[in-house]
């Protein structure tokens, strides 16, 4: 495949415990972008995984020149690894996506389409995959979200997302109050900022090993009844 011209990326990629599926996850992430985009990076932030992560990313690491692996020492959780992570990469350019293997890589070259007119570019499934408690429970959320603040988003809380790192650090001076559904929460700082946010169709496939690690079944109930809650004050700090 001939070089994309594109402007460089930081792909950064959160883990934890993903033994079973980081290997894939990182090399799909490598050859399909990283090896067609000169100057790019993969960062894999990983999150004190215990569950031998570690040892197959320390293998990777010594094989990709372009792979950065960022061992974490303990357990910072999903927002606290995610502002962490968000923070390290080199280019202007940064791709988020979580390490679950249900978002294609080359979805990619349609975001690099239109980042230029935007400051964020996000992607909405078009056919989830996910069990159908968790397709309902999406939809759900997503037309409260829309109906509530007023916004026009599909699908809020999408991992694979492309933003330029000018806006980002911008908008991360913010006090943010989500300690879950982190993505929800930037979308609508980066919308209510001012900043141009694109929405692109991107494919979603069946998580092969288990259950997601950042958002089980058990803490569903919990994790809705924070975001909820913190609705009106939301609210109420964007359109004050």
């Amino acid at each position: 495949m001939t070089k994309n011209k594109k402007q460089p990326i930081s792909i950064v990629i959160l883990a934890h415990n993903e033994v079973e599926i980081i290997e894939k996850v990182v090399m799909d992430f490598y050859n399909k972008i990283i090896t067609n985009i000169d100057g790019s990076e993969l960062i894999i932030a990983e999150d004190g995984s215990t569950d031998g992560t570690k040892e197959v990313l320390s293998k990777l690491v010594k094989k990709l020149k372009k792979l950065k692996w960022i061992e974490g020492k303990k357990k910072l959780g999903y927002v606290n690894a995610f502002k962490e992570a968000m923070l390290l990469p080199k280019n202007e350019l940064i791709l988020f996506c979580d390490c679950s293997g249900k978002h294609d890589p080359n979805d990619v070259w349609s975001m690099l389409k239109v980042i230029d007119q935007n400051d964020m570019v996000i992607g909405y499934k078009i056919k989830r995959k996910d069990p159908l408690y968790r397709v309902i429970l999406g939809n759900v959320f997503n037309f409260l979200v829309r109906i509530y603040f007023k916004v026009p988003f599909i699908d809020i809380d999408c991992p694979l997302r492309l933003i330029k790192k000018k806006a980002l650090k911008i908008v991360f001076k913010q006090s943010f109050l989500q300690t879950e559904l982190i993505n929800f929460e930037l979308t609508l700082r980066f919308y209510f900022s001012g900043f141009k946010v694109a929405q692109v169709p991107v494919k979603h496939f069946k998580r092969e090993n288990g259950s997601s690690r950042g958002l089980p079944l058990k803490k569903i109930p919990k994790v809705i009844w924070g975001v909820l809650k913190n609705f009106p004050k939301l609210k109420k700090e964007f359109f004050s």
